[in-house]
């Protein structure tokens, strides 16, 4: 009985936070004007990669530190950069403010603050067990700025978007003050802060993940650059439609997160086998309900997905590329192959976007084509992470083909039905 009022607590917890994970941006798309909106979601993938850069991956240390899976580093020292990380964050918006800078940078920069405070909580949720805390504390960049814009809309104000910088300002600054008691807490136990170690530490960490939200976000960066704001918000808004079978993967994931250090290999496999395929039968059920969504899903999604049906059918099929991506770094943490896997994943990326962004201009500039080349690129990724592992002794051929082939299936059946 026990087990499973943990097991439905934590189910209830996790439907809950996904879902206002979830449904923050479809509310964000409705709420904001489409302008405003694209620009939100254009600083937050860029606010994605700022705060994985400046984090240097000290806060993927946590578990190895508190799990006792390495003896340096210390809880003290990752604090320590998270501070002083909040600091420039907040130097650099001042000076924006100052020098009257664009407001994308601007936002994008507040953005990036929360998320590495925010994701340095998270992940220490999750190393104690409380996954559950976790999942609402994930949700609730998304969800203040939902409420912002929803406050903001119902008392008719003129420019939403500033209420939204001023509510997220607010969280920063919560998360910030917690950040320094832990702290402080920490040097009056006596903890060294032992910095460098964390850095050496969370360096390779941080350009593997660093990599694979380069691949991630890399949709919603390129199309605000080539087409504006009015594209990305189509995009993003298809994009945060199809993410929702990633709830199949993160409801496992979470769940294991303490154990997936420490599973023996073929156990290991065995659980990244079942998450891709939880994960492609929802991008199935998705694409079977998605004409019967709009109720759900608002205006601007029932707009963008009659506009682009088999676009934003690719993108969903995406989900599974983006959950094969993440569930290799974490197989490569583990193993302590980043090394072998990173130096094959960045030349990929160095060539290769440019490529894709020149050929999109030669074909022409819309979602389309966008999504087309975009997905081509996401595949041709996943198959040089694999080959790196593959050459590091990574040997996980069951995981891989479930991922390759499933995407390559459902494109195919896509684009013949449509």
């Amino acid at each position: 009985m026990k087990r499973v009022r943990r097991l439905t607590i934590y189910l209830l917890s996790f439907g809950f936070a996904r879902g206002a994970l979830f449904v923050s941006p479809i509310l964000l798309a409705n709420l904001l004007p489409s302008r405003a909106y694209g620009t939100v979601e254009w600083a937050h993938a860029a606010a994605s990669l700022g705060a994985t850069l400046a984090a240097l991956g000290v806060s993927s240390v946590l578990p190895l530190i508190v799990l006792k899976r390495t003896p340096l580093g210390s809880v003290a020292g990752i604090l320590a950069h998270h501070i002083l990380l909040a600091v420039i964050g907040a130097i650099l918006m001042c000076s924006a403010l100052w020098l009257e800078g664009g407001e994308s940078l601007l936002i994008a920069t507040l953005l990036a603050t929360v998320i590495a405070l925010q994701g340095l909580w998270s992940v220490n949720l999750k190393t104690h067990g409380k996954g559950e805390a976790s999942l609402l504390l994930d949700a609730g960049l998304f969800t203040l700025m939902a409420l912002a814009a929803a406050v903001a809309s119902r008392l008719h104000v003129v420019d939403p978007l500033l209420w939204v910088f001023w509510v997220v300002s607010a969280y920063a600054v919560c998360l910030f003050c917690v950040t320094v008691v832990a702290f402080l807490k920490r040097l009056r136990e006596g903890e060294a802060v032992a910095y460098q170690a964390v850095l050496t530490l969370g360096f390779p960490l941080m350009i593997a993940t660093l990599v694979a939200i380069a691949a991630t976000t890399s949709g919603r960066l390129l199309i605000g650059y080539l087409g504006g704001a009015l594209l990305t918000a189509d995009y993003a808004i298809l994009a945060r439609a199809a993410a929702l079978p990633i709830v199949a993967h993160q409801v496992v994931l979470v769940a294991k997160f303490r154990h997936l250090y420490a599973l023996p290999d073929k156990e290991m496999e065995r659980v990244i086998v079942f998450i891709l395929g939880m994960v492609a039968l929802s991008v199935v059920g998705l694409w079977i309900a998605s004409p019967a969504l709009g109720w759900m899903l608002g205006p601007a999604f029932v707009r963008a997905f009659h506009s682009y049906p088999l676009p934003a059918l690719w993108i969903l099929s995406q989900a599974i590329l983006w959950s094969g991506i993440s569930l290799n770094d974490t197989v490569n943490a583990r193993q302590q192959a980043m090394g072998k896997v990173l130096p094959w994943c960045i030349v990929f990326l160095v060539i290769s976007i440019p490529v894709a962004m020149a050929l999109i201009q030669y074909v022409g500039v819309s979602l389309a084509h966008f999504v087309y080349i975009h997905g081509i690129l996401m595949l041709l990724f996943y198959l040089t992470q694999v080959f790196a592992m593959y050459r590091a002794g990574i040997r996980l051929l069951r995981a891989w083909s479930v991922a390759v082939c499933s995407y390559l299936a459902l494109i195919t059946l896509m684009s013949m039905l449509y």
